[in-house]
């Protein structure tokens, strides 16, 4: 990659550039399929590899412990709320992942839009510093959510090995017995190699579409702050910063569409799965003793609040692009339209009229990602949660 092109890059996405990396590397993209170019003999090989890595990584590891995993479910369903909600996450996480390969196409054409289209390029230092604030913001949240994910794993698999005989973190179904020193640190270790690699491509996957959410809402709010700077330009200068700023809204809307397609079935089954999960992983909590194995109680308040975190993130990114498309009509109003002609004040009230529509994010055309089902998500669960535990009593 050009300098240039590597700085624009770095700009324009930030931490998003090392999230696609990682991405590669997990199985959740192909090995620069889209960049290979030559179908000759010698690099057949590469060609191979981008096609097939993701299978020869996923199929032994992701799909096999999953199903051995629901194998155990049901062979121990008297054993239920101590692997249910695992097993649920881990079925989740196959449909999510599913789902991405399946759109890794939209979703490669979007990254490589906003990050190299001259249409979103920064104008000026100042935009240039409000928007590397913004991307240092998101580096943050994307470190703290994937290092909670990594906290879960070290803290399971290390409790694990300070308890008196052999555990594993979490149950699943083998077909020899590992209850012994000969046979434990097989099934250990391939739960360790296989429920890391989920994890990390889990919550690796999770910050890509909240970053897809991330980069629409700033882009709004971008055109917000040049309709803002209108008021101290001439009438002919504000004009045709005007038709461009209309031309970028155009391809924010539409950029828009592109990411509620890709987000869409994936906050839909999360948000779903979520309130089971949660209620599960809390009925385990409650019933656990902590003078037992405190390692594993703190790692299931871990595990709670990453999968908080997890519906939380995106419902706030996609609550933040309906807030800033709200917010444009306000900045068209402040940009001191009074004082233009009648022509420009026409066509500002045309551009006002645009905005009347609001900009939502849709999961799967059921209901409406934001804030409020957030809230809706966590009353379930508790109300879930409170029926398990009338039950049980």
């Amino acid at each position: 990659m050009a300098p240039s092109s590597a700085k624009i890059l770095k700009e324009r996405i930030g931490i998003a550039r090392i999230l696609m990396r990682l991405s590669v590397y997990l199985g959740l993209w192909p090995i620069q399929e889209f960049d290979i170019k030559e179908k000759s003999q010698k690099n057949c090989w590469q060609q191979f590899l981008a096609r097939y890595y993701r299978y020869l990584l996923h199929l032994p590891l992701t799909f096999t412990y999953t199903t051995l995993m629901w194998i155990e479910t049901f062979a121990r369903w008297e054993r239920m709320d101590n692997i249910l909600y695992i097993s649920i996450t881990e079925l989740c996480f196959v449909t999510v992942m599913l789902n991405f390969w399946k759109v890794e196409c939209k979703a490669w054409h979007f990254m490589q839009e906003i990050s190299y289209n001259n249409s979103y390029a920064l104008r000026n230092d100042d935009e240039r510093n409000w928007w590397l604030k913004h991307q240092t913001f998101f580096a943050y949240i994307a470190f703290c959510y994937i290092g909670g994910g990594i906290c879960v794993l070290c803290t399971a698999f290390g409790a694990t090995l300070l308890v008196n005989g052999y555990f594993l973190p979490y149950d699943y179904w083998l077909p020899f017995d590992w209850h012994n020193a000969q046979n434990y640190w097989y099934a250990y270790g391939y739960e360790l190699i296989a429920m890391s690699l989920t994890c990390l491509a889990n919550v690796v996957m999770d910050m890509m579409m909240c970053y897809y959410l991330f980069h629409i809402a700033l882009l709004y709010k971008l055109i917000g702050m040049r309709l803002m700077a209108l008021h101290s330009l001439r009438e002919s200068l504000a004009v045709k910063d005007l038709i461009a700023i209309i031309e970028l809204h155009k391809k924010v809307k539409r950029l828009t569409l592109q990411c509620e397609s890709l987000v869409s079935i994936p906050i839909l089954l999360q948000i779903l799965f979520s309130a089971l999960i949660l209620c599960l992983s809390a009925y385990r909590i409650q019933n656990m003793q902590i003078s037992e194995n405190p390692g594993q109680f703190f790692a299931m308040l871990q595990f709670s609040s990453v999968l908080t975190s997890q519906i939380f993130l995106p419902c706030y990114f996609a609550n933040e692009i309906t807030i800033n498309s709200d917010a444009l009509t306000n900045c068209v109003y402040n940009s001191r339209w009074e004082d233009f002609s009648p022509s420009t004040r026409k066509l500002m009230n045309i551009y006002m009229e645009l905005l009347k529509k609001p900009v939502v994010i849709k999961a799967g055309n059921f209901f409406l990602v934001g804030l409020p089902i957030f809230t809706k998500t966590m009353n379930n669960a508790y109300s879930l949660l409170c029926v398990l535990l009338n039950m049980n009593k």
